[in-house]
């Protein structure tokens, strides 16, 4: 049975303002916007896919913060940025004040991890 990648759905305690980090800090547009179960939900188009970004619902306990190293579950999102796109990528993240967790070079390409809103953990990759 082919499998299709299609969305990835992030719980966060301020959904608008997980909103505006994605989109300012990296290009996210929104698709659309509703209220679904009581919570502001918005599907936004970021890299190629979808991310659909959501409240809290009444009476669902909130979500627990992500757990210390090693992470189960998902780990981290990752991004490839362009050929000669990560330096300015990188000095945009710091400019906005986020937080950088870990950059490293391999034989193979350039990367930096760095947190988004609720702890969500986000890398940019650049090939070489």
């Amino acid at each position: 049975m082919p499998l299709r990648y299609e969305h990835a759905h992030l719980v966060h305690r301020d959904p608008g303002a997980a909103v505006r980090f994605y989109q300012d800090v990296l290009g996210a547009t929104i698709k659309d916007h509703v209220m679904r179960h009581g919570a502001p939900q918005t599907k936004l188009l970021l890299g190629g896919t979808m991310f659909i970004v959501r409240g809290v619902r009444p009476g669902e306990p909130p979500p627990f913060p992500p757990a210390a190293l090693p992470r189960m579950g998902v780990d981290h999102l990752g991004f490839y940025v362009d050929k000669g796109e990560y330096e300015p990528m990188l000095r945009e993240l710091r400019a906005k004040g986020v937080r950088v967790l870990e950059e490293g070079d391999l034989p193979h390409l350039r990367y930096c991890y760095f947190e988004g809103p609720d702890g969500v953990v986000l890398e940019i990759m650049e090939m070489k």
